[in-house]
């Protein structure tokens, strides 16, 4: 931990930023098949919201925001609605799998890490630092 105002270490910052990116670009890629390839039907128009949430997730846990560990739990969850959606429809798509996999598997490595206590106590830092420095400036 080189930094005072980040209390993750070096590993927990590496993980968290490009955890989020390679999510935030599997779930463009699943999006952009999506728009592609879906039928056009209000079930299908209404699975685009989930994978712009997904894909908020992910950015939100590569600038390593502490409310990216709960944004996961809902994103796993809209991806495994979305997957079943899919597979209940007839169609196949492993792109969709893969998306629901990493999505889970991701929040659950940063809950078993303890990444989001460490995030919690990086807002907590730099909450204490903003009010240190609000009567100076």
């Amino acid at each position: 931990m080189s930094d005072p105002l980040n209390p993750l270490s070096k590993g927990q910052q590496e993980f968290c930023t490009w955890a989020g990116i390679f999510g935030a670009l599997i779930a463009s890629a699943a999006q952009i098949q999506h728009l592609i390839f879906a039928l056009p039907s209000v079930t299908t128009r209404l699975m685009n919201a989930p994978y712009l949430y997904i894909i908020g997730a992910f950015v939100v846990l590569a600038m390593q925001k502490v409310q990216a560990p709960v944004m996961l739990i809902v994103a796993a969850v809209l991806a495994f609605v979305n997957c079943f959606i899919v597979l209940i429809s007839g169609a196949f798509s492993p792109l969709i799998i893969i998306l629901m996999l990493y999505t889970v598997v991701i929040t659950v490595f940063v809950y078993v890490e303890k990444i989001q206590l460490a995030l919690r106590k990086k807002m907590e830092v730099e909450k204490a630092e903003e009010d240190r420095w609000k009567g100076v400036l």
